[in-house]
């Protein structure tokens, strides 16, 4: 699902093949945002790495659509993968919902 919804993901240079994939990527990936070490840090201790990495790699294409459309709604994407972050800590997003539902657009 996450290789579906998340084009992006193919940057990495690897298959995604498992979770210790998919945590590389979104540490190796990180910076792609331009958030320094410490967001990636912070949101390993907030959520754990799964989830930071999934955060990572949801918010790298957000923001490739977002230019893609030339919208440009995001104009920090370190500054909104920080805030998603938050909102996942909190409850109030659910990244797999997300996940799905950017896949949903994709494949329609």
């Amino acid at each position: 699902m996450l290789v579906e919804a998340c084009l992006t993901v193919s940057d990495y240079g690897r298959f995604i093949c498992d979770i210790a994939v998919i945590v590389g990527a979104g540490r190796y990936l990180r910076a792609s945002l331009g958030a320094h070490e410490s967001a990636w840090n912070e949101a390993v201790a907030d959520i754990g790495p799964v989830s930071a990495a999934i955060a990572v790699l949801y918010v790298l294409q957000l923001n490739e659509d977002d230019v893609s459309s030339g919208s440009l709604r995001i104009k920090n994407a370190d500054g909104y993968f920080r805030a998603l972050v938050r909102m996942v800590k909190a409850g109030k997003i659910n990244l797999e919902v997300e996940l799905l539902a950017m896949r949903r657009r994709r494949m329609s």
